[in-house]
């Protein structure tokens, strides 16, 4: 059996980007996925902040539409806007998106196998086995020296290994419709408050073509609040019509992203913002600073615990503060009644709070607006 330098197992963006960092590096490299076809299934707003694609050079052919202008919605219709002079992010197909990845990691020389489905991961003394099935071979086997861990939310892998879990899981719902009045150049719309999406948010989207992105996500069923966000933006819609998916969001990381010979990144170590749920920024960097953490270990030939656990102190680093403060802001937005939410968008208003905030909204890194939007608006102190 030939024995690779690294499995990757899982085909989204942060698996993807760590395997070309690795096979351009020179390392044999196998990336493992369950799905058929890539990006086959797969949920996400697409939304990707413009940070990303000038730090990693993303793809940009996969690009739907562009966002300037965001407009903040509470329950009963009160709206506020912040409206940017160049774009904030950008909307892709998700799976075209995927698809250019994969192109990518492929060139690099990585091995891209579909259809299989990892159902352990041992660790041996010399390397890794893992056991994976697929529609032609019920038990298949891969060696490999290190094991990267990127399948996403299902965290059964991590179960067995007692590695990292998210502390707790957001559901979220979405669907692309028609609608003809929506233009590419509209707001990007956010939709809040307890009736709307309890302990989180709904969406909609502009993706060009008189087409919208409708979804939101919700720590109870989010079924009925999406049958109801639905008739909000698009009355008389015929929900059947919509082709729906759903997925789980893993919110705080808790526990070890490392073992001997296995590293965890991107979703499936929990590495998602906490504040809106998108996983895939934080996901690049995950798999970029473990790249960085398992080449260094091929060159020095060591793969305990010791060596890629300076994965845990980068990724701690990073944005440790971002997951923290996201999580807490969206716990106390949570225990809001719909009542609260419309008298903060009232003082929100009266303080002129997008103003004071000029400086430090960005779009990625939300920390310092939470922080100052929670002084201006709970009157504990002055937007400094």
């Amino acid at each position: 059996m030939v024995v690779r330098d690294a499995a990757v197992i899982g085909a989204g963006p942060a698996g993807l980007y760590a395997a070309q960092r690795l096979a351009a590096a020179g390392l044999g490299v196998i990336v493992l996925d369950a799905q058929e076809r890539i990006g086959e299934n797969a949920v996400c707003s697409g939304v990707i902040g413009e940070e990303a694609f000038v730090r990693f050079g993303l793809p940009t052919r996969p690009v739907l539409n562009r966002i300037s202008c965001l407009q903040a919605i509470s329950p009963a219709g009160r709206i506020l806007e912040y409206r940017s002079a160049t774009p904030l992010a950008r909307v892709v197909d998700k799976a075209e998106f995927n698809r250019e990845l994969a192109d990518r990691a492929r060139a690099s020389g990585a091995e891209l196998c579909f259809g299989r489905f990892v159902d352990s991961l041992e660790r041996q003394k010399d390397g890794v086995l893992l056991q994976f099935r697929s529609r032609s071979c019920p038990v298949g086997r891969v060696r490999a020296r290190v094991a990267v861990i990127a399948s996403g939310v299902n965290g059964y892998l991590n179960r067995a290994l007692g590695l990292v879990q998210p502390r707790e899981f957001l559901r979220a719902i979405q669907a692309d419709i028609s609608l003809g009045k929506d233009g590419i150049s509209n707001p990007t719309e956010v939709y809040v408050g307890r009736s709307v999406a309890p302990g989180a948010f709904g969406w909609k989207i502009p993706l060009g073509h008189g087409r919208v992105r409708v979804g939101l996500m919700s720590v109870e069923e989010p079924r009925p609040y999406f049958r109801a966000l639905l008739q909000r933006v698009a009355p008389g819609l015929d929900g059947a019509q919509a082709p729906v998916r759903w997925k789980a969001i893993g919110q705080m990381p808790v526990g070890k992203c490392v073992a001997e010979r296995v590293v965890v990144i991107g979703e499936a170590a929990a590495h998602v913002k906490t504040s809106t749920g998108g996983g895939i920024y934080f996901g690049l960097l995950s798999a970029e600073m473990a790249s960085e953490v398992v080449l260094r270990a091929f060159h020095k030939g060591d793969f305990s615990v010791h060596p890629l656990g300076e994965f845990e102190r980068f990724w701690r680093a990073a944005f440790t503060l971002e997951l923290r403060t996201g999580y807490l802001a969206r716990k106390l937005a949570a225990r809001l009644s719909d009542s609260l939410v419309e008298r903060a968008f009232e003082r929100a208003k009266t303080i002129d709070l997008l103003c004071r905030l000029n400086g430090k909204l960005n779009f990625d890194w939300h920390h310092k607006a939470i922080l100052a939007s929670v002084r201006g608006l709970f009157g504990l102190g002055a937007c400094a």
